[in-house]
């Protein structure tokens, strides 16, 4: 009762371990691995039969259990056939071969379950074996005939695997042989209990550990092993460096990129934790106030060049978080720290090239203004004192080719400022209509000049006041507007303004300039806003510019966060949308645009008159004194006039001035020092000063304005410029204003 006893148990066992393994296999969705759960549920069914044949008190039950324990093993190898041939990937001899065999197995089992009734497979009969009762089998032809099909499946399943095992290598070879002697020796115990006629089968008992095992083997085994094969060469093909230390800082591994890098130090057979770079690594993690981390590593090469690497020192844990180890992972970013060397001297020559370029602008602009405010200057008193129409007619051209090359400089000075990222947006409450008014003032006598015609069309439900920036709208209208009429010939320009609502407060201002000018050809429309660049120069030559005025223009809609949009067809005219967001500050409708009456500018007439005040006027270039005093004339102030700081310094030691004018680059002392002098010296240290100067560069009247300068005018001054800016600081009770 004993051996029974001990038999059940076990197969009890076996029948768990296998229905575990079965369970496991659910994870893999695999031919392979379908046919191999098969294949143990068909183990589960004979061994749970080999108990019910330990278990039999009569023949007939006996009977019963063995023929359900023949049939099994028929679906076992059956399914490890299946199993062998996926495995082995002989997908289409498996696709031939399943259902035919699926028949013939089928046919087997019935012919094992009818062997009750006809008796024609095997037979029952006790044998006493140490007190206890056993039934076992014997067998008739057919019986046979039944074990040949089985050992067919047998024999079919080792060819497939013998024919992988030497048609592959490597680990895959030993997955093949690992599984081959498993089912070897499966068949071996099946045939050693049939020699021997043995009471039970415990060869069965090895079905759960053959599953186990070619479970582990498919599952983990060799896809660990792959893994790790694959790490090694992963690891030793990466492009950084890996180190390894175990618990007690003995070296257990290093990759090729590691000792490629430090070969001098790491094939010495003395490397350990002390040995370079590993404890230069260490001791600067020290000084850092840390154990692990990141820091830099700079070593000489064998060809004498510096090697720069970034070195992470970090601890190996395991799953329950202990150190077990320390790694260095090791980065040469030699060529990184080279490019950053390079971009930063690279960035340098540029610093430099661009101050150079700023100092070159701030130079040009201060020796073209200078002879600049001369030439306007004496050509204003030309036209206030002369009645003679010839005369009159040659001092307007002058007057007009010098605010031509004013514009030009000054289109050069704001693209340096944009360049500069120093163009700042400066929002303003405006009026739609005052721009669009200003606009049409400024350029009716240059379209009447050549018979154009000038419209200007309005949404008249635009919000009548907006909040932006309208000197930088006015700029672009203004830069736009002269473009189509300096290239229209006949026809005309349209100014049509609207808007879309964005939100409650924001609209999409919207502005779009049409002419009938000469159009813009397909191929030059992408290069229209590029800087210096003019389209099709040979037929535009005669037309004055920088080629700035468009670049600026995008740029300042870009400030702006609008969009510039440019529609054209050579020949026959030109269309530029504008669309800049704007807050609405009222918005109650414009209604209907009205062209104010543009007033026909009278001759000069002066502002004010104030025979008492006193202003000093220093300046360096004589006929500079000359051009204010001349302009200054019809307001009868007493003007003193100073060629240099020094003298300027000994009259302010000896007068007291209302206002002084003072130039900023003047042979030593400069307008500068000059002014630091006299406002705090003298007689005048609270007297306002005005730096009158032809620096007009970037950020040139900020500069100014924070050295303590009461105001800033630039030259070529503008006579009404410089009375408004005068009648600020001359004291009230010296001004008598004088009307038109």
């Amino acid at each position: 009762m004993l051996t029974k006893t001990i038999f059940i148990l076990v197969d009890t066992l076996v029948i768990f371990e296998l229905i575990y393994v079965i369970r496991a296999l659910k994870k893999f969705d695999t031919a392979a691995c379908t046919w191999l759960k098969r294949a143990m549920i068909a183990a589960n069914v004979a061994i749970l039969a080999n108990i019910f044949v330990a278990c039999s008190h009569s023949s007939g039950f006996a009977e019963i259990s063995y023929g359900l324990y023949f049939a099994s093993i028929d679906w076992i190898l059956y399914f490890l056939s299946g199993f062998c041939m996926h495995y082995t990937e002989h997908y289409k001899f498996h696709k031939r071969f399943y259902l035919p065999m699926a028949v013939i197995i089928s046919a087997d089992t019935l012919s094992i379950f009818l062997n009750s009734i006809f008796k024609h497979v095997f037979y029952i009969y006790e044998t006493v074996y140490s007190g206890e009762v056993f039934y076992q089998t014997g067998y008739y032809p057919v019986f046979y005939i039944h074990l040949g099909l089985s050992y067919f499946l047998v024999l079919l399943s080792f060819l497939f695997i013998i024919h992988k095992m030497f048609t592959t290598y490597g680990i895959y070879r030993k997955r093949y042989v690992l599984i081959f002697f498993v089912l070897l020796v499966v068949i071996l115990l099946n045939l050693l209990y049939i020699a021997l006629s043995l009471v039970l089968d415990a060869s069965v008992i090895f079905y759960g550990f053959a599953g186990s095992f070619i479970y582990l083997s498919i599952t983990s085994l060799v896809p660990r092993t792959l893994m790790n094969s694959s790490i090694v060469m992963a690891v030793n093909d990466m492009n950084e460096g890996l180190i390894l230390f175990d618990i007690n800082q003995n070296l257990i591994y290093s990759n090729a990129y590691s000792i490629n890098k430090f070969k001098h130090m790491l094939v010495k057979e003395n490397f350990n934790f002390y040995s370079e770079p590993i404890v230069s690594v260490v001791d600067s993690l020290k000084h850092q106030g840390t154990r692990f981390g990141d820091t830099s590593y700079v070593t000489v090469a064998e060809n004498g060049d510096l090697r720069h690497f970034n070195i992470r020192y970090n601890k190996i844990l395991d799953k329950k978080n202990r150190e077990i180890g320390t790694y260095f992972l090791i980065d040469d970013n030699t060529e990184q720290i080279r490019y950053l060397q390079e971009l930063t001297e690279a960035r340098e020559v540029a610093d430099n090239a661009n101050k150079a370029k700023s100092q070159f602008l701030a130079n040009m602009s201060h020796e073209i203004r200078t002879p600049l405010n001369s030439v306007l200057g004496m050509n204003e008193m030309i036209l206030r004192t002369t009645m003679d129409p010839q005369l009159i007619e040659y001092a307007q051209n002058i007057k007009s080719s010098g605010d031509t090359l004013l514009s030009l400089i000054n289109d050069i000075l704001d693209f340096s400022k944009i360049e500069a990222n120093k163009m700042e947006v400066t929002p303003e409450d405006y009026k739609p209509h005052d721009i669009l008014n200003q606009c049409y003032s400024y350029f009716e006598q240059m379209a009447v000049s050549k018979n154009l015609a000038l419209e200007i069309e309005v949404d008249e439900d635009i919000p009548s006041v907006l909040s932006g920036d309208d000197k930088k709208i006015k700029q672009i209208l203004i830069n736009i507007i002269s473009n189509a009429i300096k290239y229209t010939r006949e026809g005309g320009v349209t100014i049509k303004a609207g808007f879309d609502r964005l939100s409650e407060d924001t609209i999409n201002l919207s502005l779009i300039i049409t002419d009938t000018g000469m159009g813009i050809a397909k191929k030059d429309i992408s290069h229209l806003f590029d800087a210096f660049m003019r389209v099709n120069e040979k037929q535009n030559a005669t037309i004055q510019g920088t080629g700035l005025g468009l670049a600026i223009t995008k740029e300042l809609t870009n400030l702006m966060n609008g969009n510039i949009v440019v529609d054209s067809i050579l020949g026959v005219g030109s269309s530029f949308k504008v669309s800049i967001p704007q807050k609405i500050v009222d918005n109650t409708p414009s209604g209907k645009f009205e062209k104010e009456k543009i007033e026909i500018k009278h001759k000069y007439h002066e502002t004010f008159r104030a025979p008492e005040a006193d202003i000093l006027v220093v300046d360096d270039v004589l006929v500079n004194l000359k051009v204010v005093t001349a302009l200054l004339k019809k307001t009868e102030l007493r003007i003193d006039t100073a060629t240099g700081g020094r003298e300027a310094m000994e009259k302010c030691n000896q007068k007291k001035y209302d206002v002084i004018l003072l130039d900023h680059r003047m042979p030593e002392p400069d307008g500068i020092a000059t002014f630091k002098v006299i406002s705090q010296e003298g007689l005048n240290t609270e007297t306002p000063v005005i730096v009158l100067t032809a620096n007009a560069i970037n950020g040139a009247e900020a500069e100014y304005l924070s050295i303590g300068f009461d105001d800033y005018l630039s030259k070529p001054i503008r006579s009404e410029d410089l009375e408004s800016t005068l009648l600020k600081y001359i004291p009230a009770d010296k001004v008598t204003l004088v009307e038109e």
